[in-house]
C-alpha cells in the first residue's frame, strides 16, 4: 500500500509522512518519511542521480507456523518489490539504487526470532539482487525511531527507551496477526465453503 499519514514536522520544518507495517512510499519532494521499528524492518532506497527515494515497513510473518517455509519470504520479497518497482517507473536504474536498511529488534514479547527472520531476509535480497548497501543498523533489543529524508538519502536512526517497547511489540504482534490471517487466507490448501478453492 503506498498510502501514509501526513503531518507537519516542526524538528525537520517539513512535511512528513508515517509509514506504518505493510506501507510504503516513494516521493521526489523535500519531506522526511518517519516509522518506528522493533521487529519489522524498514528499507529506505535512494536514487543519487535523480534525487528521490523511498521506504517501506514491513515483517515477515512466522515461518514456525507454516508448513511451506517459502511462503513468509514472500511478504519480504512483496514489500521489496514494490519499493523498487516505484522507483523504477518513476525513472531510477536499479543499478543506481542505493540501500539503507534498519530494525530486526528482537522483542523479549516474541516467542520466535521474527526479527532475525526479518534480517535474514533483507540480508539475502540485498545479496541476491546485488543492491548496493550504504548503511544498515539491524538487530539488537531496542526498538528504533527512522527518519528517512528521500531527496538526499540521509537517514537518522534514534533508539527507544525500553519502557515504550512494550507498546510497540503489542503493536507489532496484532500486526503479526493480520499477517497470519492473510497468509492462512492466501493458502492453496485452505477449505472455504466446504469445498477446496
Amino acid at each position: 500500500m503506498n498510502t501514509a499519514n501526513s503531518f507537519w514536522e516542526p524538528q525537520w520544518q517539513c512535511q512528513a509522512f508515517k509509514i506504518s507495517p505493510g506501507e510504503y512510499k516513494v516521493t521526489d519532494e523535500p519531506v522526511v518519511l518517519t516509522t518506528v521499528l522493533g521487529s519489522c524492518i524498514s528499507a529506505c532506497l535512494h536514487d543519487p542521480l535523480l534525487n528521490f527515494g523511498g521506504m517501506n515497513h514491513f515483517m515477515l510473518p512466522d515461518a514456525s507456523s507454516n508448513s511451506d517455509p517459502e511462503q513468509p519470504l514472500r511478504y519480504g520479497l512483496f514489500a521489496m518489490e514494490k519499493l523498487i518497482n516505484k522507483m523504477m517507473k518513476l525513472g531510477s536504474d536499479r543499478n543506481n539504487l542505493e540501500i539503507k536498511v534498519c530494525g530486526g529488534g528482537e522483542m523479549m514479547q516474541w516467542k520466535t526470532k521474527i526479527g532475525r527472520q526479518n534480517i535474514d531476509f533483507i540480508e539475502s535480497f540485498i545479496n541476491r539482487d546485488g543492491l548496493k548497501l550504504t548503511a544498515s543498523d539491524l538487530g539488537g533489543s531496542s526498538p528504533r525511531k527512522v527518519a528517512f529524508f528521500p531527496t538526499t538519502g540521509r537517514l537518522l536512526i534514534k533508539k527507544i527507551k525500553p519502557q515504550l517497547a512494550s507498546q510497540l511489540a503489542l503493536e507489532e504482534q496484532q500486526y503479526q496477526s493480520q499477517v497470519q490471517v492473510q497468509q492462512q487466507l492466501n493458502s492453496p490448501d485452505i477449505l472455504l465453503f466446504g469445498r477446496e478453492s
